[in-house]
């Protein structure tokens, strides 16, 4: 046992089992390599902790404007995914999809008209470009395809939806954890990744 081989964990070289200094680290050719690597370690792990602090500061001043951009972008990614390779709600088309290019994630009731509805899935569908950004949402055609897939009580309870939500900054970081960690699913679960 004494003469087996070991690697050095700096030098990465094979030295014999006596010429070795073992350590609480692992095994070393000399005591300036185990010093190194345990120097080269400790750097590390102070660079991890100021990473970590870095990215702490940069959310604490954050604005709720960039929150709800942040949390939309999550939505909206979740949607594309979920309906990735179905036809268009609205004019029933399947346009040649790619990943993230052909297909937006249209808002039956707009962000404008209806803030309270920004992030209800059932609010928002896959959309092609076409009828999304030219056709301004195709809305009567989007109407009737929102009734086909979802039903009508629940396309009328959207129409009459017109209370008021004011979004906290921790639900808006609690809504992007949520869709970021859905759409990582649904990609897992159909191959995307």
């Amino acid at each position: 046992m004494q003469n087996q081989k070991k690697r050095c964990r700096y030098c990465k070289e094979y030295g014999v089992g006596k010429n070795m200094v073992s350590v609480p680290l692992g095994y070393f050719c000399s005591f300036d390599h185990a010093a190194l690597h345990g120097k080269k370690k400790s750097e590390a792990k102070k660079k991890k902790v100021a990473s970590a602090k870095h990215r702490a500061d940069k959310e604490s001043i954050k604005t709720k404007p960039k929150w709800v951009a942040e949390a939309e972008t999550a939505v909206r990614a979740y949607i594309r995914v979920r309906d990735f390779g179905k036809p268009c709600i609205s004019c029933g088309n399947l346009p040649e999809q790619k990943y993230g290019g052909t297909i937006d994630a249209g808002h039956y009731r707009s962000k404008g008209a209806a803030k309270q509805l920004r992030f209800n899935t059932f609010n928002i569908h896959g959309q092609c470009v076409k009828c999304n950004r030219h056709g301004s949402g195709n809305a009567v055609d989007y109407r009737i395809g929102l009734v086909k897939k979802i039903g009508l009580p629940r396309v009328e309870r959207l129409e009459h939806d017109n209370s008021i939500k004011r979004y906290e900054i921790e639900y808006l970081k609690r809504m992007k954890t949520i869709f970021n960690r859905r759409t990582r699913h649904l990609k897992r679960l159909r191959g995307y990744v």
